[in-house]
């Protein structure tokens, strides 16, 4: 069908798009670190990052080098055969987290698909069949595909799609009494995420992951972590279960891997991969040389201690500058997170719609979370000029929608 020059993109835009999201009266035109664009020359700090897939900014060198020099060898040749691309990044993902085997999809929520396939095989497999159930937490988000939306502790988004796989439970997060009394002989796996980024910005308490840890041994069972938007850096460690001490035996990994790509991965113990036969599961794109390559760029980016260190320092800042615009306005109930997943808690008086819009106004592009949370994700390569900027520009925000 034609396009017709009359039209704006927006009006283009609800023609022809699915009208599956509420899309901001803005058209980007480029990108530049952790700059935006629009096509009236206006510039914005970007601190959605593409919700946390931008983890290196825009237009990064090594990413970009990476697609060109893939590109001149092949695109795609399908799972059926190795390829070097594919064991890089393997290999570099392993080595940064310690893990025994990858297996490479196409998005988070098909990683997590992956994390339950194989746990709930894995007993299958040893003769245990009674080990179905899936205990994960309310608010939690876990992807939009059905084992996914399943283990998605969020009912809203559920509702109207027909009958649901079984066997999860969900319990409050951080409440150890409620998760103890689930967690028995029959469970197949915990699975949580490392930070609960969509379902507020929580992160999980020491005293949580210590019941986790207990009752892994206590009964046996798996721990999935839900590394889709908390990993690769943005905690200040590689995996955020780093940071906690979670005893994992399967992560789901995407979002910052691609660099802006899809690509997402399952990492392995080597016990449940052991239990694993050729056929179990697959994927025709997943794992996609070029995907693989820019993967590879941005975990060799991440994966250096001064990299880390510098997500720590910037988090830091912003968590500094963050409880001083809290204590300046009253509808700010609190700062959340860790790393750069940072929010801010409001109460009823302010919605945080109207904080975003505000800040997108001064120039600098933020996003929410479930429960009135404005969520805050920039490029973990953000400078500390560029966090004062940030921080400015949310005060004067504020102060606009808070009148």
């Amino acid at each position: 069908m034609a396009q017709s020059l009359a039209n704006s993109v927006f009006e283009e835009d609800k023609q022809f798009i699915a009208p599956l999201y509420g899309k901001a009266n803005i058209e980007f035109v480029r990108g530049e670190g952790s700059y935006l664009f629009d096509k009236n020359g206006k510039k914005y700090l970007d601190f959605v990052a593409g919700i946390a897939v931008n983890a290196l900014g825009h237009q990064n060198t090594a990413i970009k080098k990476a697609v060109e020099e893939q590109m001149d060898s092949f695109f795609h040749i399908s799972n059926l055969y190795p390829n070097y691309p594919q064991v890089n990044l393997a290999k570099a993902l392993l080595a940064a987290t310690g893990f025994d085997k990858a297996f490479f999809c196409n998005s988070g929520t098909e990683a997590n698909e992956g994390c339950i396939k194989f746990a709930r095989k894995y007993f299958d497999r040893k003769g245990e069949k009674n080990r179905q159930k899936i205990v994960t937490f309310i608010n939690s988000f876990h992807g939009r595909t059905f084992a996914a939306l399943s283990a998605t502790g969020q009912p809203a988004i559920r509702e109207g799609f027909g009958s649901m796989p079984g066997d999860f439970v969900h319990v409050p997060w951080n409440d150890v009494a409620a998760l103890k009394a689930e967690v028995n002989n029959d469970t197949c796996a915990i699975m949580l995420e490392s930070l609960a980024a969509e379902g507020g910005v929580m992160t999980v308490s020491d005293e949580m992951v210590a019941a986790i840890n207990s009752l892994k041994k206590e009964f046996g069972c798996l721990v999935i972590v839900d590394e889709v938007q908390a990993g690769m850096g943005r905690l200040g460690t590689f995996l955020g279960l780093q940071k906690h001490g979670i005893d994992a035996d399967l992560v789901s990994l995407a979002k910052a891997l691609g660099g802006g790509l899809p690509l997402g991965a399952v990492l392995l113990r080597q016990k449940v991969a052991d239990q694993l036969k050729a056929g179990d599961h697959g994927t025709t794109f997943g794992g996609n040389p070029v995907a693989c390559a820019v993967g590879l760029a941005v975990v060799n980016q991440i994966a250096k201690p001064e990299f880390l260190a510098n997500v720590e320092a910037r988090s830091a800042q912003l968590k500094a500058g963050l409880e001083a615009i809290a204590a300046k306005f009253p509808a700010v109930k609190g700062v959340r997170g860790e790393g750069l997943i940072l929010g801010l808690a409001l109460d009823e008086s302010l919605p945080v719609g109207n904080v975003i819009a505000a800040a997108r106004d001064e120039g600098m592009m933020v996003l929410s979370a479930k429960g009135n949370v404005l969520r805050m994700l920039p490029p973990l390569n953000v400078s500390a000029a560029e966090c004062d900027e940030a921080l400015t520009k949310l005060e004067a925000a504020f102060s606009k929608a808070a009148k």
